[in-house]
Formats: structure tokens, C-alpha cells, sequence
């Protein structure tokens, strides 16, 4: 089943990138912003807290992202580079993982990654219940200050808040929690769905609130209600991987999932492509989504074939 939800949050994800400007942020990125606190969450999940070498745990997850991450940064970065800045064009995108929009989720990974020793004692510790303030209370200060006070925060207060983990601590730290049986939340799934589908109606609610100010990012997944929705959907993937009764046999879900982080990275540059095609711009959403998440999909899968485990792995593929 982890694959399966890999699968649907890297389908997400695309989705997220291809979302049409407006209304469309307002009400179709609610059912979709929960692809990134999923990745985290599973990455969580999975990470057990009882370790004696966190340094080799550091260097092992490191390197498998690192080293895509410098690969497709100087992918993303060739048309400048050709343009005569050069190097210093590389050494700006990797420095602030501005090559793309995706890029992001390598730093905040990484920074999961380096704090997950000290995230472990917090989760042993009579004071795990202030993990849970991080992510709120971030937002609340990044986000929602400049947006009501109409004060715009400077650059290196935009860049660091897009790079940092802070609005996306919950995640990883709730799958750190559950996976490791520290808390053991026992919901109805049907509680849980409900209280999803209402989490929804705030999200648009608070989306169109945001359009009203003239945000054109009211679909945001950095926001309160998005948080909400999130939290719950994570609930919901939890109560699932524990009821072996349920499974979804799909080999091409499992395939996506398989190949979840080859098309995160690679993903971008497929919808690059496409939009110099004539005939992709005049396409609805969300069928381009599903056509670049096709796309992307047999990129990785032709790729795999073609360059083997170990180029497929420097290149981030699967």
C-alpha cells in the first residue's frame, strides 16, 4: 500500500504544477495538497528511532538525493548556463534550489534527514506534544503576517521560508511518531473521511479568501486549513496500512510509486517540453496532468532500461 499512496501523492504532485491560475487554485487544489506531507510522511513512517550509527543513516539518504539533486539542477540550469553566467548560475541553483519549482523538497528533506536523531529523543521524551506547535505557528509568522499586515516579507525571507522545514514539520514528524508505535491514534475511518471532506469545504473556503486579498497562490499548501486537510489525510493513510485486509493490486499504481521520485524530478521538464507544442496548450486540465504524468512515467521506465542501476540511481530515477 505504500506505493500505492506514493503513487497518488507524485500524481498530485504533477497536478499541483499543472493547476490553471484562479478559481481552479480555489477549488480543485484542496483534494490535491496532500502530496507532499504524504512523501514526508511515509519518509517518516519508515525510519525507525533506534539507531546506533545516525551518521551512516545520514550519509545513505543523503547521498541517494543529493547527488540527482545536483544532476538535475544542472539540467534545469543549461539554457542559462548557454547564455554566458555560467558556473555561477549552477552554484546560485544548488545553493538555493531555485532551478526549479520542485527543487524544495530535497532541502527539506535533507534537513528531515540531519534532524532525525535529535527528532527522536523529542519523540521519546514527556515533551513530544511541542512538536506539534512547529508547523502552526510557522506558518502563522511567515505566512499569515505579511499577508494580513499587507507588509510583503524581504527576498531573504521569502527564500528562507521556502527552503526551511518548518511549515512541513508535522509530517514527518507524525509518521516518525506512528511508524515507530510511539502513539497509537485509533480513529473510525468513516470519523476520519468525514472530518476530511469538511477540512475541504475550510480549505476552499480559505483558498477564495486568499483569492479575495489577491494572492495568487491561494492554493498553497502552506496554509492553515490546508495543514488541516493534510493532518487528516495522513490519519486516514495510516489507519490504512494497518487494516491487511485492504490492498490495491494495480501494477501501474505500484509502478508509479516505484518510480514516485524519478518523475518528481523529471516531471517539470516534461511540462516544459509539452508547452511548446501547439496542440498541448489547447488540452483541459486535468487530462494534461495525466499526460505528463504518463510521460514522465515512461521517461523513468525507458531510462531504467537504458542507463542501468547505477546511472538510473545517480539520475535519481527509481
Amino acid at each position: 500500500m505504500i506505493q500505492i499512496f506514493r503513487a497518488l501523492s507524485i500524481i498530485a504532485v504533477v497536478m499541483i504544477h499543472t493547476t490553471p491560475s484562479g478559481e481552479w487554485q480555489v477549488f480543485c487544489r484542496p483534494f490535491i495538497n496532500f502530496s507532499v506531507a504524504t512523501f514526508l510522511f511515509l519518509s517518516g513512517y519508515l525510519t525507525k528511532i533506534e539507531n546506533d550509527n545516525w551518521f551512516a543513516f545520514c550519509k545513505k539518504r543523503i547521498i541517494r538525493v543529493i547527488i540527482p539533486y545536483i544532476i538535475w539542477t544542472i539540467f534545469y540550469t543549461l539554457p542559462p548556463i548557454f547564455s554566458g553566467d555560467g558556473i555561477l548560475v549552477i552554484v546560485k541553483n544548488l545553493i538555493t534550489a531555485k532551478a526549479t519549482v520542485a527543487m524544495y523538497y530535497i532541502f527539506v528533506y535533507i534537513q528531515f534527514v540531519l534532524l532525525t536523531p535529535w527528532l527522536a529523543q523529542l519523540a521519546k521524551s514527556k515533551h513530544r506534544h511541542w512538536g506539534w506547535l512547529i508547523a502552526p505557528i510557522s506558518m502563522i509568522i511567515f505566512k499569515y503576517s505579511g499577508l494580513l499586515t499587507g507588509i510583503e516579507p524581504n527576498a531573504y525571507v521569502s527564500l528562507l521560508w521556502s527552503d526551511v522545514c518548518l511549515g512541513w514539520f508535522t509530517y514527518y514528524y507524525l509518521g516518525l511518531l506512528l511508524g515507530n508505535r510511539i502513539i497509537k491514534p485509533d480513529y473510525s475511518l468513516k470519523t476520519l473521511i468525514l472530518l476530511y471532506l469538511v477540512s475541504i469545504l475550510l480549505q476552499m473556503a480559505e483558498g477564495y479568501g486568499w483569492l479575495l486579498l489577491g494572492e495568487a497562490n491561494c492554493g498553497t499548501q502552506v496554509k492553515l486549513t490546508s495543514f488541516l486537510t493534510s493532518t487528516l489525510f495522513l490519519l486516514i493513510v495510516y489507519t490504512l496500512l494497518n487494516k491487511p485486509d485492504i490492498d490495491v493490486k494495480s501494477k501501474f499504481l505500484r509502478s508509479l510509486g516505484d518510480y514516485s521520485f524519478g518523475i518528481y524530478l523529471c516531471h517539470i521538464m516534461v511540462i516544459m517540453v509539452l508547452r511548446r507544442i501547439p496542440y498541448y496548450t489547447t488540452l483541459s486540465y486535468p487530462f494534461t496532468s495525466f499526460m505528463v504524468v504518463l510521460i514522465s512515467w515512461g521517461c523513468c521506465y525507458i531510462g531504467n532500461k537504458i542507463c542501468g542501476k547505477k546511472i538510473s540511481g545517480w539520475l535519481g530515477l527509481k
